[in-house]
């Protein structure tokens, strides 16, 4: 049996992910089936799980593509800045009052899922989302921008749970003051408490 190549693997992969993105963007970015996904990558059911142990690891895979674009714009930010709190402000505030992004509403999946399968890829995206922005939070904190005694990595978490609550409300559109309102109220608490400029 003919080997197949890293490139034709990645192909593949590529052809789930595209279709995928593609079924929740038609969908409203509400659960779609493994059969639509793979009706649409034109694909049989044993590719799939040659690639993905499940549906929700395909969904981790893709909110984790999505959300690599904030971790560049947050980069971006920052060194367009020249100062490390004024670019964490400008992305916090852009990133929040932004509005539901399509990432968002990927990331809402980790509400939808259960078994221990689906567990493993939440805590997977989770642990994923916490090891790409908390570097630059602790770059940041290293330069003073953030309070020294607030750890990197909790307040991503933080921020994090309450990006997700974001996402679940505009998804359920159940909130009772507003998106922006919420997300206004979450930058002035942070430029009072953890964001700081550094003393002279």
């Amino acid at each position: 049996m003919p080997k197949v190549s890293q490139e034709h693997k990645d192909e593949v992969r590529r052809r789930l992910l595209d279709a995928a993105a593609a079924c929740l963007q038609r969908n409203g970015y509400q659960d779609v089936t493994t059969r639509e996904i793979l009706a649409e990558a034109e694909l049989s059911t044993g590719t799939f799980y040659n690639y993905f142990r499940s549906k929700e690891h395909l969904y981790e895979a893709l909110a984790e593509e999505m959300l690599a674009v904030d971790v560049d714009r947050l980069r971006h930010e920052l060194d367009a800045a020249g100062d490390p709190e004024e670019g964490l402000r400008r992305f916090v505030t852009e990133f929040l009052l932004g509005g539901p992004t399509p990432a968002m509403a990927l990331a809402v999946f980790r509400s939808r899922t259960a078994g221990d399968d689906a567990l493993g890829a939440i805590r997977d995206l989770n642990a994923w989302i916490i090891d790409a922005f908390a570097p630059m939070l602790a770059e940041a904190r290293d330069q003073g921008a953030v309070r020294s005694d607030v750890d990197p990595r909790a307040l991503v978490e933080l921020l994090d749970i309450i990006w997700d609550g974001l996402g679940r409300r505009a998804a359920q559109d159940s909130f009772q003051t507003g998106y922006e309102a919420v997300g206004a109220t979450l930058v002035a608490l942070l430029e009072s408490g953890a964001l700081q400029r550094p003393t002279a």
